[in-house]
Parts: structure tokens; sequence; C-alpha cells
């Protein structure tokens, strides 16, 4: 028989384990529970910030004209309430890069991606003349993008990266993203994204202290946004009218000009203008325009080789030439790409388009902002507010649009009080009329991009 102390021993010592078990089995299970919980929050979070998405389609599908809404309108932008579960607010915010220098604080609202230059039909012309941009980089990047296999003076074509440690096939053709760039020979994170690391638009701390921290920077008090701040991979429109009407090509039949709303003078100089064998290469090119005819034309007994005709387009005209007509052929419907947005483009893009300098870029950027978007329904505004004489118009006006069909946004779902919160980077299309998300991803481990001031919230409820 075994002593009672030995028995009393052996008692506690399986209810010791006992009571570990089942404190280790309630920890898994405040585990899994905390998990669990986390895991909810974090979907909250995201379809909050997904909600962000959702409203600003909407508000540029009722307004796609007007950028005063959805440009920067905290109103409708920040810190807006998308649902209460009783532990947590739900919330959010969709900003993008406030345009100036020293930007201290996020713009709430939408980017128009045709207010950049887009790097997969800008010419070199245009590539050039981008911050950071250098012979090499443009050689390379066309070389990446073209067709064909001819390798430019400072490019690099398949070859180059069948050489690589790790090689992979280049595409040939149209990047899909921005980030492809970083596949490109010659191109870096720093080319790319600037300083602007953590791509919330602000300028940290950390991104004007030099050598301190990461990322690199010259400590100069300003933002540098890399390409990631003028240029896209997605600026495109249909070949039609502002009526959704396909437009009339000036190099096709001279009969179908007749119903393009232009004057029975300017159908007949664009007729004898294409009889002796010549092509307009943009309609701008009416503007004011003067022939010289060099052959007779029985059909106009009047006129005889040597005599001057004028197309009598002016400013009355150039909208609607600009609008119905076009120099692609008559029977195609592939997208005009990559035009840049004259209403909305800063100072810094339109500088780099040929034609233009950075004291014209910036008289645009003044000028447009005390008309009204009826009278900007038209690059042509430009000559008609005696912006640009009728030469210096015909230069520029092939890299032009006001219609934005593409637009970039970034948007945090945050909850309150838990804080969790999620954080999307996308760009949706709005070609079709629907939304279509061309580009989605979750940048959430970047870090939370701003301060959430959560007292602005209580004017959303």
């Amino acid at each position: 028989m075994r002593p009672r102390g030995v028995v009393l021993v052996a008692v506690l010592l399986v209810t010791a384990l006992v009571t570990m078990l089942a404190a280790s089995l309630m920890f898994c299970m405040r585990a899994e529970v905390g998990a669990s919980t986390a895991k909810m929050r974090g979907e909250q979070a995201y379809d909050a910030a997904m909600s962000g998405l959702v409203r600003a389609s909407v508000v540029v599908r009722q307004s796609v004209a007007d950028p005063r809404i959805w440009y920067d309108n905290p109103d409708i932008f920040q810190n807006q309430l998308v649902a209460d579960d009783g532990a947590n607010q739900w919330y959010f915010s969709v900003y993008g890069d406030d345009p100036s220098e020293q930007p201290t604080s996020v713009r709430f609202g939408v980017t128009d991606e045709a207010s950049k230059i887009n790097v997969n039909s800008a010419g070199p012309e245009v590539l050039t003349n981008l911050k950071n941009m250098t012979a090499e980089l443009v050689d390379c990047l066309i070389d990446y993008r073209d067709a064909d296999s001819d390798t430019r003076a400072e490019g690099a074509e398949q070859d180059y990266y069948d050489q690589l440690t790790v090689p992979y096939v280049v595409p040939n053709g149209p990047l899909a993203t921005l980030e492809e760039l970083l596949l490109v020979k010659g191109f870096n994170g720093q080319i790319v994204f600037g300083e602007d690391a953590n791509m919330n638009g602000l300028l940290d701390p950390s991104e004007d202290d030099g050598d301190q921290s990461f990322p690199p920077d010259n400590r100069d008090g300003r933002l540098d946004k890399g390409l990631r701040g003028v240029a896209t991979a997605y600026s495109s429109e249909p070949n039609t009218d502002r009526s959704g009407r396909r437009r009339i090509s000036l190099n096709g039949d001279p009969n179908l000009l007749k119903g393009a709303g232009l004057s029975d003078k300017t159908v007949e100089f664009i007729r004898l203008y294409r009889a002796e064998g010549n092509t307009f290469k943009h309609p701008s090119e009416l503007l004011e325009m003067r022939y010289t005819l060099k052959q007779e034309h029985k059909e106009s007994r009047n006129l005889k080789v040597g005599a001057a005709i004028e197309s009598e387009v002016g400013g009355e005209q150039l909208a609607t030439v600009l609008d119905r007509l076009t120099v692609l052929p008559p029977d195609s419907r592939k997208p005009v790409l990559g035009l840049v947005n004259v209403n909305t483009a800063p100072a810094e893009v339109l500088a780099a388009l040929p034609g233009m300098d950075a004291n014209l870029a910036q008289q645009i950027v003044d000028a447009r902002r005390n008309l009204e978007p009826e009278v900007k329904s038209s690059i042509a505004w430009l000559f008609t507010q005696n912006l640009v004489e009728a030469a210096a118009f015909k230069t520029i006006a092939p890299y032009l649009t006001t219609r934005s069909y593409q637009f970039s946004l970034r948007c945090v779902g945050f909850g309150v009080p838990c804080g969790r919160y999620c954080v999307i980077d996308a760009v949706f299309d709005m070609t079709s009329g629907t939304p279509r998300i061309v580009y989605l991803r979750d940048v959430s481990r970047l870090g939370l991009p701003f301060a959430l001031d959560t007292s602005v919230t209580e004017r959303s409820r």
C-alpha cells in the first residue's frame, strides 16, 4: 500500500498537468479568436478601401468633364463612413499626390492618367525631356517596347536580356504597368519612384535627410517623385467625337466630309489638296491653311496652276474640325494612345511636349483656372484664348486632348478605434462608360501613408 503522500503528489501533478493543458487550449483558442478577429478586421479594412474605389468611379462617371469635382474634394473623398459594426466604425479616404514640390499634405481626390506622359507611345523627343531620363534610358525603353529586333544606338534588345544572370523574355510590346520599367535595362527604383519610396506623395523626413536613412535623397527640401509622378502606361481614348460618332478621315473619301459640319469652301479646299496627292498629318493643319495649286482641275475652271486657295478654318470652326475629323484610316477602330489632357496636366508634363517650354506650359496652367468647362471642351481654346498663334498651335495640337478615360487613385480604408487599415493603389478605365479596373494592388506593406485625423470623420456621419 502506497503512502498517502505519494498519492497526493501524484494527484497534484495530474491536476497541474490538466490545468496546464486547459490553459494551453484556452491560449490556443484565444489566439485563434484573435487571429480570426484580426483577419476579419483586415478584410473589413480592405472592403472599406474598395468602397472608396467604387465611390471614386461613380463620381468620375458623373462629372468626368469637371475636374473640380473629382481632383481635390475632401467633402466626398476624405474620411467617408462606410459601416459601423458596433465595435468599430469603418472609413475610407481617397487621395493622390499634391503637385507642389514641397508637399506637406495629400490631395483628396482622383488623378487623371491623361495628365501624364504615356511611356508606351511617347517618342524620344518627349521621353528625353522627362526628369532623370537619359539618351540610354530612352533607347532601352523604346527597344523594350517596339516590335523589331533592331538595337538602337544605346539600347538593348533580347540578346542583352539573354545574358543576364536570370534571363527573361522582353515583350516587344507595351508595358503592362509603370513598374515594369524596372525590367528595362538601366532603370531602377530611384528613377521610377524618385525619393517617394512609400508612394504617399509627401515629403517625409526620411526623404529629405540625405544618406541618413532610406531612401536616398538630395536633401534639397523638394520631393522628387520620379517617373511615377509624370508618366503612365494607361492613357488612351477612342477615335470618336464628343457624341460618340466615328470621326471622318481627312485622308479618306472626300464625299464623306459633307457630313462633318464643314463649310462648302472648306470641303472643296480639302478635296483639291488631296487631289494633288497630299495627305494630312493632323486636322489642326487646316487652321488658317493656304495652299498653292500645282495642277489644273477641270472641275474648278476658275482656278489655275499657281492659284492660292484657303481652308477658311479659323477660331470659330477649329473646335468642329478637331472634334469631327481624323487622319487615321476610315476603318480604323484602334484607340488613340498617349494624348495629354491640356486641362489637367501639370506644367512639368506640358513642358515636355514638342513646341512647348516651361513658360508656355505655366501660362496654360494659369489660364485654364478661369475658363468654364464648355470653353475647355476642345483644345481649340489655346488658340481662341490667344495662348498661341496658328503656327504654334499646329505644332502642339497632335499631342493634346481634353478628354480622359483612365484614372488612378490610392485609397486607405481604416477602422476606428481598432486602428486596422488597408491601402490600395488602383487604375480604372471609363472607355466603355462602365468602370473597369485595369490595375489593383494592395500596398499596405508600405505603411500608413499619412496620419489619420479621425476628428474629421464626425462631419461624414
